[in-house]
Parts: structure tokens; C-alpha cells; sequence
């Protein structure tokens, strides 16, 4: 029986080994696990422990052991990312504060593939599902990453990599029932066409329960989805590397729904109904290891979204991205990587009177460039870190993301780094072809009011200047630290300026409050997160995190957004969180998590426990079997305004492998 793994919080630090198969990771202490290679901090493969970032790494057996089966719910893992579930299939995921249902400075890629939508600037996690059995790891940056990155990479990046097609040969079914988790499969089978190529292909079937009213009732928010796709991986000579891959889904998911009105009259009340989304991507890349140890990737997809929301709008989306990179050392003391990028992204929207997009198809390109140089000082022990990028957008034009790194390795047990940089969130057609009428309720008034919120297309990117420092201490082979401290400053944060109250039609058929965004407000974040492993037994290992956060925001002296600043209530000051990884006799195993989340101000929602736990047992090496409960301390709970109640569920599942 392989022996537990938690998150490698940091370690004893010594010259990493290559990159680790995913089953040799199940047997790795915490010393050895710090080993483990990243590439989201500089593009390019390199130590975790030496990379001057607050990175966090979900490894594949936390995800095993966890007994996890959504990408949120995974999230959770990781210190500091703000997590709150509004139902069955809506989320709301930031890092380091402004989280809503339109977070809107979180970079997510899955294998390289962004999923950061251009139309409200966000991430619909309704749409994003990627087969747990073939996560690699999950590396998890709080801070900004706009240097290597790009536009939108502001307060943290999500890095979702898969496993390669050779390490997930044979057939596996993964199948499991619950509550909540009504039913769910999954099917994967990998083989070896040539000697050489390896490919996997799958589906998935997931069918879950709708959540809680705020009155008890169940809600009409039940999902159904179906999801298939395949990777190839070809190494077609010993220094190239050649992948295909790709996706495609469908689902339904239930919701209530806005039923149409026209201006002068008032929507009925909402109706449940069915949001319809789907879509397909297909990505290729090719890696050549160059003499010297350097690389060249290459790297192209495609991806076709559509999501279609009776009564409000329906978005059908083609991207094409391409992106190329080289890395290599030109001396003894520099590492330099660099590349660029082009992505032309279209959309055909059909409007309501409730929201519509002007004009309503729209194609945007975006090319950037990027370099990065990796400097050994005095000694290879001390390593400064310079690089930008510059990326050219149909927005705001030109903008310009640097940052500067320092970090320092006293001993093979300490590093310290530090960081500033600026990154930016460019404006998506939410903030520029938006216009938004909602009716509001008040009690009395003769005539229907309207607020009419318009986009503007002056509207000027968000700028964050981040400054961050951290530090790692490995202590013994049983106990290791990792600290991060940052202090961000921000400009140009989006308000809504309103105008005075239009009555329309003589006599008044109706009343309009007319309100146009803006970047009126400004403000500063400061905290950091606290990670401790501690392994006091070879069968037991607790992990402790804490994440601190405090916001302070301010509107200009012209502004009349009253409530923009009430956005810093969103996240919570405080979580905490201790995760326990327990092998048990006879083949079973234990996982259990105890979480902290503070009160969330703005949102008039409480602090919050809550106690997950899986136990599992393979009572065979093809066969595991494992038991989920979430939340068993809690029937139910708010996790954000506006949401529905998360109950308790509970889903039993077996996985088998031959």
C-alpha cells in the first residue's frame, strides 16, 4: 500500500530531481516532495522550492485522497483561494480578495488552454470540468503573473495540468452515487498505437441534485452533463515531443430564469427553466529539447463555447490562440525564456431588452511579447529575476507588465525571495458593449423603474502594482514552513457612476436610472497565507494554512458609487484551514479537513466551519473504494449572498483499473 501524501508545503531543500511519475509520487516523504518540478512561476520546468512565488502545488494523491470530484471543490485545498459554492453548479473562486460572481482578476489555464472568458472577464466554472483521474497536479500562484501570462493574470493563476497519455494505460471506470451526486461515471481507456505514441480517450457522465432555497425548498438548479475527449502523445524522436488533445461537452443546467419584458411593463416572476451549454477545443503542441538544456515550444488551439440563457442572452464564442516560446542560456549566469503569443477571439450574441451587447458580434485580437532573464549574482545561490511583457489588445491598446525577483538560498534548508510587479485586467465587452436594464422593486411607485447600466468605451484597464515577499524553511525531514507576505496597490478599479432619474413617455410610462462604468475607485490589499506540513508518524501527516487578508478601498472625489467599495466584504479576512492524511490498517485510509471561513460583510453571511471527510480502502490493487462527506458538521449553509443553501452530501464511489 503506497504511503500517504499531503501538499508539498516546502521541504528540505537540495537539487531537484527530473520530473516524478505520478505513481512514484505516492510514495514520497515531505522532504521529497518539495523536489517536485513547476512550470507556471517562469514558463519553464524548475524546482518548487526555488521559485520565487507564493506557489501552491495540489498534487494527484491529495485529489485521490480527498475524494473530491469537482475542480471548486479541489480548490479548496490550496491556502488562501476564496471558494464559496452559490449551488449546484455556480461558484464564486478569487485569490487575495474582489470575489463575486463576476471575479474578474483570476487566470485559469487548463494544459495551457486559457478559459478566462472575454465577455465578462471571469471564469464560468459551470463549464469548466476536467476528469480528476487525469490531474497531474494543480498549481495554485497567488499574486500576479502578468509578465509570463498576459492581461487578466492579476491576483492569482490556476494552472490545471493533466497527466501524459503513456502514464494512463489500460482502462479505468469511475462510478459513484450520492445525495447530492446523484450519479456519476466516468470511462477511460489508454493504449499504445506505435511504440512511440501513447493515447487515452474517455467519458464522462455526471448527474447532481438541485440545492436548497433560502426557504428550505429545493431549488431548480440541478445539473446534467456529459463530457468526452482524448489526448495523443507522440515523442517522435528523443528530443521532440509531440501532443494532441481535446474535449467536447454538453450540459443542462437548471435555474430560474428571467422571463422577457419589454420597457414599460414588468417581468413576471423568475420561471425555472434550463441554461444550455457546450463546446469543444482541440489543442496541439510540440516540444523540442536544444543542446545546452534549452527548449523550444510551440503551441496551438482552438476552442468553440456557447451558453445560451433564456431571456437574458445567448453567446456563441470561436478562439484561436497561438503561442511560441524559447528558452536558453547564453552564459554561465543567465537563464533567458521568451516568446509571444497571438489570439483572435469571435463572438454572435442574441440580445434581450434585459442585457444586450452592442454591437452584437465582435471579433478582438490580442499579440503580445515577453522576455524573461534569469540572472546567477555572486553565486548560484543568488538569483535576480527581470522580465515584461508587452501585449497589444483592442481596448486599451498598448500595455506594459514587468516585474522584478530576487530570491536567495542560505542552505539547502532556507529561501527567501522577493517580488514587485504590475499586471493588469484588460476591459472585456461587459465594461465596454454592456447595456443592462433591470427592473427594481418599490413599493408604491405608479410607474415601473428601470436602472439602465451602460458600458463605457473609454473604460481603462484595472493596474495592480504588487510587492511580495516570502520565506521557506525545511526542518528535518518531518516539518517544513512556507510563508508569503504581499501588499498590493490598485488604480483604475471599475464603479458605477449613476445619472439622475429619467421619466420616459408623457404621461410617465416608465422611470430610468441611468448609470455608465467607470474607474473611479483605488485601493490597497495586504495579508499573506502560512503553510506548515508536519509528518509526526510514516502513516499520519497534518498540514496547517491560515490566509489573512485586509482591503481598504476609496472612490475619487467625483464619484457617486457609493457601493463600490463594499466589494472589499466579498472576501473574508481570515481562513484557516487542517487537513489530515491518516493510513489506516488493512488498506484504508483517511482524510479529513477541518475548514475556517470569516464572515463575508458585504454579503451578510456568517463565519462558517465545516468538516469534510473520505475514508477509502483498496482491498485490491485495481479497486478502490471510498466513502465522501462534506460538510458533516453543518445541514446546511450560505456560502455568498444571493446564493442558494449548501446542505450536507454525501456520495459513495468506487474506482477500478484494469
Amino acid at each position: 500500500m503506497a504511503a500517504l501524501v499531503a501538499l508539498p508545503a516546502t521541504s528540505v531543500f537540495a537539487d531537484a530531481p527530473p520530473v516524478v511519475a505520478a505513481a512514484d509520487v505516492f510514495e514520497m516523504s515531505i522532504e521529497e516532495l518539495g523536489k517536485l518540478r513547476v512550470t507556471s512561476v517562469s514558463r519553464r520546468s524548475e524546482p518548487w522550492y526555488r521559485a520565487s512565488s507564493a506557489i501552491y502545488v495540489i498534487t494527484a494523491e491529495d485529489i485521490r485522497r480527498s475524494g473530491l470530484t469537482r475542480l471548486p471543490e479541489i480548490l479548496r485545498l490550496a491556502p488562501g483561494v476564496e471558494v464559496a459554492r452559490n449551488g449546484t453548479h455556480s461558484w464564486t473562486i478569487s485569490i487575495r480578495g474582489f470575489n463575486s460572481d463576476l471575479s474578474n482578476k483570476l487566470l485559469v489555464l487548463i494544459d495551457g488552454r486559457s478559459v478566462y472568458s472575454p465577455l465578462f472577464a471571469g471564469v464560468f466554472w459551470d463549464a469548466q470540468n476536467v476528469p480528476v483521474q487525469d490531474i497531474e497536479r494543480i498549481e495554485v500562484i497567488s499574486g500576479p503573473g502578468g509578465t509570463l501570462w498576459g492581461a487578466n493574470a492579476v491576483n492569482g493563476v490556476i494552472n490545471i495540468i493533466t497527466r501524459p497519455a503513456a502514464e494512463t494505460q489500460g482502462t479505468l471506470v469511475d462510478v459513484g452515487a450520492g445525495n447530492e451526486h446523484r450519479g456519476f461515471l466516468a470511462v477511460r481507456h489508454g493504449w499504445q498505437p506505435a511504440e512511440d505514441i501513447a493515447a487515452r480517450a474517455y467519458l464522462e457522465y455526471s448527474d447532481s441534485d438541485a440545492s436548497a432555497s433560502m426557504t428550505g425548498e429545493d431549488a431548480f438548479d440541478d445539473a446534467h452533463r456529459i463530457q468526452a475527449g482524448f489526448r495523443m502523445d507522440w515523442e517522435r524522436t528523443g528530443r521532440d515531443r509531440l501532443t494532441l488533445q481535446g474535449d467536447a461537452y454538453d450540459a443542462e443546467l437548471g435555474s430560474l430564469l428571467r422571463p422577457e419584458f419589454t420597457l414599460g411593463t414588468l417581468p413576471g416572476p423568475d420561471e425555472p427553466g434550463t441554461v444550455d451549454i457546450g463546446g469543444f477545443n482541440v489543442l496541439g503542441r510540440w516540444d523540442r529539447d536544444l543542446d545546452g538544456g534549452g527548449r523550444l515550444q510551440l503551441q496551438a488551439y482552438i476552442d468553440h463555447t456557447s451558453r445560451e440563457i433564456p431571456g437574458t442572452f445567448d453567446e456563441k464564442r470561436d478562439t484561436l490562440d497561438l503561442d511560441f516560446q524559447h528558452d536558453f542560456a547564453p552564459g554561465e549566469r543567465h537563464r533567458i525564456i521568451w516568446g509571444g503569443g497571438f489570439r483572435v477571439t469571435s463572438d454572435e450574441l442574441d440580445n434581450t431588452t434585459f442585457a444586450s451587447f452592442l454591437p452584437e458580434e465582435r471579433t478582438d485580437e490580442t499579440f503580445s511579447l515577453f522576455a524573461q532573464d534569469d540572472i546567477e549574482l555572486w553565486s548560484e545561490d543568488v538569483l535576480l529575476t527581470v522580465g515584461a511583457k508587452v501585449e497589444h489588445n483592442d481596448y486599451t491598446d498598448w500595455e506594459f507588465q514587468p516585474n522584478l525577483r530576487l530570491s536567495w538560498t542560505p542552505s539547502d534548508r532556507h529561501f527567501l525571495w522577493a517580488a514587485v510587479s504590475r499586471a493588469v485586467r484588460i476591459p472585456a465587452r461587459l465594461n465596454t458593449d454592456l447595456e443592462l436594464f433591470a427592473p427594481v422593486a418599490v413599493p408604491g411607485l405608479p410607474v415601473p423603474l428601470y436602472i439602465n447600466v451602460s458600458g463605457s468605451k473609454d473604460f481603462a484597464a484595472e493596474e495592480l502594482v504588487a510587492t511580495e515577499l516570502g520565506y521557506r524553511l525545511g526542518y528535518g525531514e518531518d516539518l517544513s514552513f512556507d510563508l508569503a507576505l504581499f501588499h498590493h496597490d490598485y488604480e483604475n478599479l471599475q464603479t458605477q457612476e449613476a445619472s439622475p432619474i429619467v421619466a420616459v413617455g408623457d404621461p410617465p410610462r416608465y422611470l430610468l436610472l441611468p448609470a455608465t462604468l467607470g474607474n473611479n475607485m483605488q485601493g490597497r490589499s495586504s495579508g499573506g497565507t502560512l503553510v506548515a506540513n508536519w509528518q509526526p508518524t510514516a502513516s499520519w501527516r497534518l498540514q496547517f494554512q491560515y490566509a489573512y487578508l485586509n482591503m481598504d478601498l476609496e472612490t475619487e472625489a467625483d464619484s457617486n458609487d457609493a457601493g463600490a467599495v463594499n466589494v472589499a466584504g466579498n472576501s473574508p479576512e481570515h481562513q484557516a484551514a487542517v487537513h489530515s492524511y491518516l493510513q489506516l490498517p488493512q488498506d484504508f485510509d483517511l482524510f479529513m479537513s477541518v475548514r475556517y471561513v470569516d464572515e463575508l460583510p458585504n454579503q451578510n453571511v456568517p463565519d462558517r466551519t465545516a468538516v469534510d471527510l473520505s475514508l477509502g480502502w483498496e482491498p485490491l490493487d485495481e479497486l478502490r473504494l471510498s466513502l465522501t462527506v462534506r460538510n458533516l458538521n453543518d445541514d446546511e449553509h450560505l456560502e455568498f449572498g444571493g446564493g442558494n443553501l449548501i446542505e450536507r452530501s454525501a456520495w459513495a464511489r468506487a474506482v477500478w483499473t484494469f
